[in-house]
């Protein structure tokens, strides 16, 4: 399902533990990392997944 989330370029949240929610477009992903690059934002930021309790789409 990510996969199909960053060929079709959707915007998503991700909550992370005890931080803020990311929201932006999945550009890519390994075993490990996810990037997302941020709404205005130039860099990606890269988000373990063993941090993550919540990944959805919001288009």
């Amino acid at each position: 399902m990510l996969q199909s989330w960053i060929r079709e370029g959707l915007v998503i949240s991700i909550a992370v533990l005890d931080q803020e929610r990311i929201e932006g477009r999945l550009i890519w992903q390994d075993p490990e990392f996810l990037a997302v690059e941020r709404l205005g934002s130039t860099r990606p930021v890269l988000i373990a997944r063993r941090h993550i309790t919540l990944i959805r789409s919001i288009d």
